[in-house]
């Protein structure tokens, strides 16, 4: 008798990449229909309108319940740094791709 373990595992392989591809797609759609509020978001960043609101922020003129973690010093310069990393690791992971292909 053969033994066909290989066959399940290569199967398991072309499922979980398909399934892993469809959510990439999915989010690589969601950045693609959105790159123009990410903008925004970068844009306000630093701006005058963002130092403005830390300033009111810091004076406790926003009031507590309204979430603003856009003001804090991290989060959208994390956000941009996230995005320039994945950026780069999307080159060079497509790149390696191709190559595979």
């Amino acid at each position: 008798m053969n033994d066909y373990t290989h066959i399940t595992q290569m199967e398991n392989i072309l499922n979980s990449h398909e399934d892993v591809l469809k959510k990439l797609e999915a989010s690589l759609d969601f950045i693609e229909a959105h790159m123009d509020d990410f903008k925004s978001l970068a844009a306000y960043y630093g701006s005058d309108q963002w130092f403005a609101d830390l300033s009111d922020d810091e004076r406790h003129l926003i009031p507590d319940t309204l979430p603003r973690g856009v003001l804090s010093q991290d989060g959208i310069d994390n956000l941009m740094g996230s995005y320039y990393d994945t950026g780069i690791r999307m080159i060079e992971l497509g790149a390696q791709m191709l190559k595979n292909r």
